[in-house]
Order: C-alpha cells, then sequence, then structure tokens
C-alpha cells in the first residue's frame, strides 16, 4: 500500500506519507485505518506529504467526501506538503472541501514551512 502514517503521541502530531499511484481506495482506507488506530486522537495535528506520489487516480468526490469526514477536530493545523501540478491542485481541492467544516488545512511545497506554520498555528499540537 503506497501510504503509511505515524503517530507521535507525545506531541500530538500525526505525519501521513504517500508514495507511488495515490488511488480512491487508499485515500478512503488511510483514513479509516487512522479513526480505527487506538493512538489517534481528533485533536493531534497533522502533517501530510504526497511528494512521492507518482500518479493520482482519486476523484473529485472521493476527495471531497473524505474531506469532510471530519477525522480531525475543527481548527485543529492540517499541513499538506505537495509538488506543484496535479498533486498541489488535488490538495488544495482537499484543503478547500476541508475549510468548508471548519478546518484548518494549509497546502504547502516545502515540509520546512508546512511544519513551522503548523507549529505557528494559535490551535497548535496539544
Amino acid at each position: 500500500m503506497p501510504e503509511s502514517y505515524e503517530i507521535d503521541v507525545p506531541n500530538g502530531i500525526v505525519t501521513c506519507r504517500a508514495w507511488g499511484e495515490f488511488t480512491n481506495e487508499e485515500l478512503r482506507g488511510h483514513y479509516r485505518r487512522l479513526l480505527a488506530d487506538p493512538q489517534f486522537h481528533s485533536r493531534y495535528c497533522q502533517l501530510g506529504d504526497v511528494c512521492g506520489v507518482t500518479t493520482f487516480t482519486v476523484d473529485s468526490e472521493t476527495i471531497e467526501a473524505t474531506a469532510r469526514m471530519g477525522v480531525f477536530d475543527a481548527g485543529v493545523p492540517r499541513a499538506f506538503v505537495a509538488p506543484p501540478g496535479v498533486g498541489y491542485g488535488l490538495a488544495r481541492m482537499f484543503s478547500a472541501y476541508a475549510q468548508s467544516q471548519g478546518q484548518a488545512l494549509e497546502v504547502f511545497h516545502d515540509l520546512a514551512t508546512a511544519r513551522a506554520w503548523m507549529m505557528a498555528h494559535p490551535n497548535r499540537c496539544p
């Protein structure tokens, strides 16, 4: 499966990564597994990295449905990192749907800037 996550419980950060071909099922499955993980808490921050994805085969309906799932609490900072092009556009689409649900999700081109924004956010990680 071309995605993984790590939960840093002491710092309240969920770091998610995807690579290779990323499909609808992998996107949906990622959040299902995260929700089922006993270490996960919805108040944790999220740092997502899709820079290693070579092909996106996700559709807008799956992006919208997944973004609106409410996996993370409203206002919790979530930062996605994506390269210029398709990945960045899809991450921005996900962000727009998530923001419509009260999520604080921004998309960046590099990990350092994403992490800095997340840690400086007023609702930063617990």
